[in-house]
Formats: structure tokens, C-alpha cells, sequence
């Protein structure tokens, strides 16, 4: 049941985030907090997996993505969500993590092969796209395989 809980205020706090990442590219570092504060005490009280996995992971993620971010001045990933994959590794532990962060840019590379494909000439090499709708929609697929 908690591990229910926390993926619906995980994917809860992902709507809202491809809501405003879409709108205004900006994702709010109070999803993050909400996100964060909720794994903590879901976590106190349900851990499957060992404690230091949740945090390791989080920690981990958001080290390398963070540097990932600032070497490529933010082109292959934002600060918002290098803070949604951290809050995401830190709530479900590395291996669920490991498939939604993997489906989430395969999912993402589709979409783009499909709008090269449609729209050759708008879509270049440096094109930027909001990324938490697809880190949503990996998130959602990653759950409705662990739990149903």
C-alpha cells in the first residue's frame, strides 16, 4: 500500500511538472520538495530495499546529472529535470529508477525520430523539448508493470 501512496504522489507531482514544463519550461522546485518530504516519511516507515539504496540513488543521480547539465551548458538536460530524476531515484530506489530513467529517453527518442520525420526542416541537432512529460509517461509504464 505504501509503495501505491508514493507512486501516486510521484506521478501527481510529474503532472504537475509537464504541466508547467510545457507552459513555462520551468519546473518548480516545490514538486521536488513535495516529492522529497513525502519519500522521506513514506520511507521512515516502508522501505523494501535497504535505506542507503534510496539515498545513494538520489545523491548518485543527481551528482552525475548535474554534471552532465553544466558540461553541456544544459543542451541534454535541464536543472529541473536532473531535480525530477534525483527526487524520482531517492522515492523508488536504482532499479526502478534504472527503467524510468531509461524508458523515459527512449520514449523521448521516439518522439523526436517521429517529428524528424514529420518536420525535417524545423528539427535540428539543437532543438529544445520539454523532457517531464516523458519522464512522466516513463514513470507511469515503470508502475503500472512493478504493481499491477
Amino acid at each position: 500500500m505504501a509503495e501505491h501512496l508514493l507512486y501516486w504522489i510521484l506521478i501527481g507531482l510529474l503532472i504537475a511538472a509537464t504541466i508547467s514544463d510545457l507552459r513555462e519550461r520551468l519546473i518548480y522546485d516545490r514538486f521536488i520538495l513535495i516529492g522529497l518530504v513525502s519519500a522521506i516519511i513514506i520511507r521512515f516507515f516502508h522501505h523494501p530495499e535497504p535505506w542507503w539504496n534510496y539515498l545513494l540513488t538520489g545523491v548518485i543521480v543527481l551528482i552525475i546529472l548535474t554534471i552532465i547539465a553544466a558540461l553541456t551548458n544544459e543542451r541534454s538536460i535541464g536543472g529541473g529535470d536532473v531535480k525530477l530524476f534525483a527526487m524520482i531515484g531517492f522515492a523508488v530506489g536504482w532499479e526502478a529508477f534504472f527503467w524510468i530513467f531509461l524508458l523515459s529517453h527512449v520514449l523521448a527518442a521516439i518522439f523526436m525520430l517521429a517529428l524528424k520525420f514529420f518536420r525535417w526542416s524545423k528539427i535540428g541537432r539543437h532543438s529544445e523539448f520539454p523532457f517531464a512529460p516523458f519522464i512522466l509517461a516513463g514513470t507511469v509504464l515503470i508502475y503500472s508493470q512493478f504493481w499491477i
